[in-house]
């Protein structure tokens, strides 16, 4: 029994260095993710042609900046190749910035104004071993990987529009500021915006509010507490003998509370409290804070261990010496309350289980819902697109950059992994102007599209389509066989325009292997929902259409006109997203440069920046949500198991001769603790009943069963192997006639 109390007690110290740990972790990255908008005022670029080049934007923003003394920061999740996500923070700065409160340095120095303007300088968690990093930031005890750079560099990966915050030194100052850039904005593209065109949109992000783990580990922590003082109480009683025994020589009530207690509360909490201080201390850049915080939640613990004490100091001094040398002990009341706390700690555990697991399916459906645009980290468009050197071309109405890009730079995209999926027919836009019309819409993708996306034919097997096919391809959905005719009829007049195109508006002749090429149709299963890559189509379905007629573009059965406006400068909506190289941007854009020289296009495509930072940064927060979510599962399941031991505990002490005497006589386990069964039955019908009646509204019933049916399973199977454990170490002592 006293090896059981001591483990409460240890259980009952640990978490408050968790608490402590996780509080601190926390506050740590918290403070660094959100460094530059607890003390900056967000304003937007917005999502406008007009704006797209950093070359004409950053220097305005700069100017005004420097005029004002104001500083400027945005921030980037982007994920590395192998999935770990960066944190990028971009910073303009101008003056003393309370920007680095947030952070410490292991070693170098930090960002100065020159640095942020005239140079590439960085300071990351990690040593990258870049000439440019000059310092090197101590991250406390995890592995987040967190990078600050200038913001001019941000523009390696983002598009000018977006969020931003300004840090000034009043209202007034960032203010005049956003009326100055505006009026710069205007005064270079000759136009006339306000500067309400520049506040922020609202925006409610993922939308969760999710209990976080630090306060279920609270709640562990005081349902420990609880057990424990019940635990202490029951184990007054299994010493009564001893206690009787100790008061006959004139021990006081204190002295015997001391040494039954206290005395092994006290040496509980040095132990536990060293062993918390060397962790502490060993911890991957810890701080003086986090060390002074453990010493003082250990020593929360223990006055709270000491005060709860009190209650079995209570029971000791009514003992009576008659009662314990006779052996007498009524345990009945305790056992009753330590059911009724498990009853309640079960009940209680399957409401929180039932809320985690309403947040839980809520993340699931949004992690679903994007899935697919999970592919957007490996992938990047060109944004934006520059008239470059070639004005007089456009002015004469020449399509010469187009018919490059369509013939010579896509092939090599396209060896690279490019997916081209072209879904304009199908934004808002073109739907309303296509309405009533007798078109046929269809979507255009690539064989990469298909590798990445398959979709299914009517035997239910991905559809392949090779590069050297010459036949012009159509993914028709089964449900439109009775317009085959039409389909084709359609499709075959389509196919002419694009030959008459070919010639007449790109100057190009169409390959005989081209021109009598046959259209083929593989019929494909119905409802099968097409992920367009593009923002613009269906955003309230996750940008999905379902069944839609799908040409597939080879490059042998394809001409330049059916690859026109694969990189238009729309942003997301682009039919082409390019390949990255280890998800890098910048790295995959200087790979491209000889390239783009060659080719004559490095004037024309300068950016190569992610598909979209928004939903990068939704399908972060899900992740992080999904995995504080996991951790408190994790911990209610621990936390219960701990309450049910303690409750096996006490109730095979009340019992115990019983069950060794029938397990001597080959009695079988389930027949020897049959009492704990029909208690076991007993208490959770009504544990049920009491669940269906607190039940929030709303609340689904089967979801409910099924939370409890599975922490009934587990409470079996843990109870069993408890019982097992504890008859076997209780064995002998009984026989020897031990209690």
């Amino acid at each position: 029994m006293k090896k059981i109390l001591i483990i409460f007690l240890i259980l009952a110290f640990i978490p408050s260095f968790f608490i402590v740990y996780s509080q601190t972790t926390e506050k740590e990255f918290e403070k660094m993710e959100k460094a530059g908008e607890d003390i900056g005022k967000p304003f937007i670029i917005p999502n406008n042609p007009l704006f797209s080049n950093p070359n004409e934007m950053y220097p305005i923003l700069c100017e005004a900046a420097n005029e004002h003394k104001v500083n400027i920061f945005r921030t980037n999740i982007c994920y590395k190749a192998n999935n770990q996500v960066e944190i990028l923070k971009y910073v303009l700065l101008t003056s003393n910035t309370r920007f680095f409160d947030a952070f410490r340095l292991k070693s170098g120095r930090l960002l100065t104004a020159k640095d942020t303007q005239d140079s590439n300088a960085f300071i990351s968690t990690v040593d990258t071993g870049d000439h440019n990093q000059i310092g090197i930031i101590r991250e406390f005890g995890s592995s987040k990987l967190i990078t600050i750079k200038p913001l001019k560099t941000a523009y390696e990966y983002l598009p000018v529009d977006g969020r931003y915050f300004v840090e000034a030194s009043d209202n007034q100052v960032y203010a005049a500021f956003i009326k100055d850039f505006v009026n710069k904005v205007n005064k270079y593209y000759q136009q006339s915006y306000s500067a309400k065109y520049f506040q922020e949109a609202s925006n409610s992000g993922a939308g969760l509010q999710v209990t976080t783990l630090i306060d279920y580990l609270k709640y562990i922590n005081y349902a420990i507490f609880l057990t424990t003082l019940i635990l202490l109480i029951y184990y007054i009683f299994y010493e009564s003998k001893r206690i009787g025994i100790m008061k006959m020589h004139g021990l006081s009530n204190i002295r015997l509370w001391f040494i039954i207690c206290g005395k092994l509360i006290t040496i509980i909490f040095i132990l536990t409290a060293a062993v918390s201080l060397l962790v502490a201390l060993i911890i991957k850049d810890t701080t003086s804070q986090f060390v002074g915080s453990v010493i003082i939640f250990q020593f929360k613990a223990y006055l709270i261990m000491m005060a709860i004490s009190i209650i079995p100091y209570i029971y000791i001094s009514r003992i009576k010496i008659s009662d314990a040398i006779k052996n007498r002990k009524d345990t009945n009341g305790i056992f009753t309350i330590n059911m009724l706390l498990k009853m309640g700690c079960s009940i209680l555990a399957v409401m929180v289980g039932l809320s985690i697991f309403s947040q839980y399916a809520e993340i699931r459906t949004k992690q679903e819902n994007l899935k697919n645009w999970e592919q957007s980290k490996d992938y990047g468009i060109f944004y934006p697109v520059n008239i470059g050197n070639d004005i007089e071309d456009v002015q004469q109405g020449s399509r010469k950059e187009t018919a490059i890009e369509a013939v010579e730079l896509y092939p090599v995209l396209n060896k690279m992994g490019a997916v081209l999926i072209d879904a304009l027919s199908y934004e808002e836009r073109a739907l309303l102007m296509n309405k009533g019309t007798d078109n046929i819409r269809s979507i255009k993708v690539n064989p990469n599209y298909l590798q990445r996306f398959p979709v299914y034919d009517l035997h239910n097997q991905p559809v392949h389509i090779s590069e050297d096919t010459c036949d012009w391809i159509l993914l028709v959905p089964e449900k439109y066989y009775n317009r085959e005719n039409e389909i084709m009829n359609y499709f075959h007049k389509d196919r002419i325009d694009a030959y008459d195109a070919e010639e007449h508006c790109f100057g190009r002749l169409v390959p005989d292997s081209v021109k009598n090429q046959h259209i083929k149709i593989i019929w494909l299963t119905n409802n099968q929902k097409i992920f367009s890559f593009n923002p613009k189509v269906f955003p309230a379905e996750n940008n999905m259409i379902i069944d839609p007629i799908i040409q597939v573009i080879t490059e042998k059965n394809s001409i330049c006109a059916d690859r026109v406006n694969l990189i238009n400068g729309h942003g997301g909506s682009d039919p082409l997203k390019v390949k990255l190289i280890n998800r890098d941007t910048a790295l995959t854009l200087r790979m491209l440069e000889s390239e783009l020289k060659r080719l004559k296009l490095d004037d024309n495509l300068q950016q190569l920046i992610t598909v979209d930072q928004y939903v990068l940064q939704q399908i972060y927060d899900l992740q992080k949500w999904m995995n504080h979510l996991l951790l408190i599962i994790m911990g209610l399941i621990v936390g219960l198991l701990i309450l049910m031991v303690q409750n096996l505990t006490i109730f095979f002490n009340k019992y115990q001769q019983k069950f060794i005497v029938r397990r001597l006589f080959g009695t079988g386990f389930f027949r020897t603790y049959k009492e704990y069964i029909l208690l076991f039955t007993l208490t959770w019908i009504f544990q049920l009943l009491i669940c269906l009646i607190v039940k929030p509204n709303g609340a689904d019933d089967i979801k409910l069963l099924a939370l409890a049916a599975g922490i009934i399973l587990i409470e079996v199977a843990a109870s069993v192997i408890a019982l097992l454990v504890i008859e076997q170490k209780n064995k002998v002592k009984i026989l020897k006639g031990g209690i």
